[in-house]
């Protein structure tokens, strides 16, 4: 080999190991920011009867179930008649089932918080107050206020972000709405 020649291949070399160094440096930082700035919660499966019992803001005005990369939360919630111009809700999410691969060693939700609408726009307004990371569940104590006597068709819209732990990194796997959805009269009956 002349010496240009093996210049060439180790000029080549040198690149490949910047690149696997970069991709290594990349890939650590991802999983420093997984860990250290998003606020995910690993909560431990439970079955839904043990979910809705252990639900205790009292009654319950609606339930949602949604899944995403292999794992499946059962949303439960209240929402109290209006008493006052403020009043107050909760929400708590279960893990219900977790399916597991090779690759993947579990899955769970981080809360992005509330996308509201009302159809009294401009005179109803929400905001997450509170949540609290317990073993088996994620709760969350919502405000809400009218503006105006009347009946409100609310979906509260609870945004949590899916994330994927893997061996190497934990992975956002995609944002999900979850409708609340309820009629509230505020006012003189």
């Amino acid at each position: 080999m002349t010496k240009d020649v093996k210049a060439k291949v180790h000029l080549s070399f040198r690149r490949k190991i910047v690149l696997v160094a970069l991709i290594v440096v990349i890939l650590v930082s991802l999983e420093v920011y997984a860990h250290v700035y998003v606020q995910i919660h690993g909560l431990a499966v439970v079955d839904d009867q043990e979910a809705t019992d252990s639900f205790h803001y009292g009654h319950i005005t609606g339930t949602y179930v949604f899944s995403s990369s292999g794992g499946k939360w059962l949303v439960v919630w209240t929402a109290t008649e209006a008493s006052t111009s403020a009043n107050d809700g909760f929400i708590s999410i279960f893990k219900v089932e977790q399916n597991n691969s090779l690759l993947t060693l579990g899955t769970d939700v981080a809360i992005v918080g509330l996308d509201v609408k009302s159809n009294h726009t401009g005179w109803f307004f929400a905001d997450l107050d509170a949540v609290l990371y317990e073993s088996n569940r994620t709760d969350m104590r919502i405000w809400y206020y009218f503006g105006e006597i009347g009946t409100y068709q609310i979906d509260f819209g609870l945004v949590v972000q899916v994330y994927e732990e893997t061996f190497l990194a934990t992975l956002p796997k995609g944002q999900v709405r979850i409708p609340l959805q309820t009629t509230i009269s505020y006012g003189p009956q």
